[in-house]
């Protein structure tokens, strides 16, 4: 390959992946602000449960975001003329998955045993997972991305800091709050937060001064 076709090649390489970039940040708005909202829905449904239940009221709150979120995508691939299984979503999910899966499976060790501590072990596990997943499609993924992620992993730890004593102001802080709570303040507040910000940033874009 020559000079000149590798310079055309890294340069459609960088336009893909600001594209991508793009579109991604122009779904996670809509995404971010619809998982904040359900979140906030699911921790007042599931407060006061435990086990199951608990569970229950969170993973249904997944399925509608899930849902939403793929018609998002088909939406956004059919205004872009692109496939749906693209190259792009298909990197997304080989990077965030094996952190989601993991999460999800020992945060439901967790939920097993229902007790009140377990279910807020359950949840940070949750968060932190979560923040990791989001991080692992970092390379592609707008810098706003990236900061949502480290705040749910910072946020993790945390509250797993806090629930194994390994700080007694973190302990304090934990003890205080139900599983339901530290899941609302990470999946409802944070994901409102950077939905807001999104909105607010590309409002200012479109209409410059």
């Amino acid at each position: 390959m020559t000079t000149r076709e590798e310079a055309v090649e890294q340069l459609r390489v960088i336009r893909s992946m600001m594209e991508r970039a793009t579109i991604f940040r122009a779904l996670s708005r809509e995404t971010a602000l619809m998982g904040g909202a359900a979140a906030l829905a699911a921790a007042w449904l599931s407060d006061g449960k435990s086990g199951w239940a608990w569970a229950n009221c969170w993973l249904i709150g997944l399925v509608l975001v899930l849902i939403f979120n793929l018609i998002q995508i088909l939406r956004a691939s059919s205004a872009h003329g692109r496939a749906f299984w693209s190259t792009g979503l298909r990197t997304a999910l080989r990077g965030a998955l094996p952190s989601i899966v993991a999460g999800g499976f020992l945060g439901l060790l967790y939920v097993r045993t229902g007790t009140p501590e377990s279910i807020k072990i359950a949840a940070s596990i949750w968060v932190l997972h979560y923040g990791i997943a989001l991080l692992a499609i970092r390379e592609f993924a707008p810098r706003s991305m990236v900061w949502l992620g480290w705040s749910f992993v910072i946020f993790g730890l945390l509250c797993l800091a806090g629930l194994t004593h390994l700080n007694q102001f973190l302990c304090q802080a934990v003890s205080k709050a139900s599983g339901s709570h530290l899941m609302a303040i990470a999946f409802g507040g944070f994901h409102l937060i950077y939905g807001g910000i999104i909105v607010t940033t590309s409002r200012r874009d479109d209409n410059p001064p």
